[in-house]
């Protein structure tokens, strides 16, 4: 069965977003403002995402992320308020990047149009595999 596989990379400008099919890839990437205007925001995003698709989602927060770091409290609360037993998130952070792979390269440069995502894509590698 297919599932959904979102890593969430807060950074001090914006909250970097990657959703992943496991079937087809990548289907979305955003930027978003560094925190939400609303404390249920973030988990209505997740809980909408798994309606748009019908099909279970597993978010996945960079918890090495320094506002993470910083304010974990937060980060709970903003994610803790799921009502779809289809959503689960995972805190985890990723292996260092392994930047001499000839396909880890070009996979960079495909992606390099809407900025650094390569922390994202390792976040959801090793949480769905545990590979770097």
């Amino acid at each position: 069965m297919s599932s959904l596989w979102m890593s969430i990379e807060p950074t001090p400008q914006h909250t970097r977003l990657l959703l992943s099919r496991s079937s087809s890839g990548i289907a979305l990437k955003a930027l978003l403002p560094p925190t939400p205007a609303q404390p249920k925001a973030l988990a209505l995003l997740l809980e909408a995402l798994v309606a748009w698709y019908s099909l279970p989602l597993t978010a996945v927060l960079d918890a090495d992320a320094q506002d993470v770091h910083l304010h974990p409290e937060i980060w709970a609360d903003w994610l803790g308020d799921l009502t779809s037993p289809q959503v689960s998130v995972a805190w985890g952070a990723p292996p260092p990047p392994n930047s001499s792979h000839p396909a880890d390269r070009e996979r960079e440069r495909f992606f390099a149009k809407l900025g650094d995502y390569a922390r994202a894509k390792r976040l959801i590698s090793f949480a769905s595999g545990g590979l770097p």
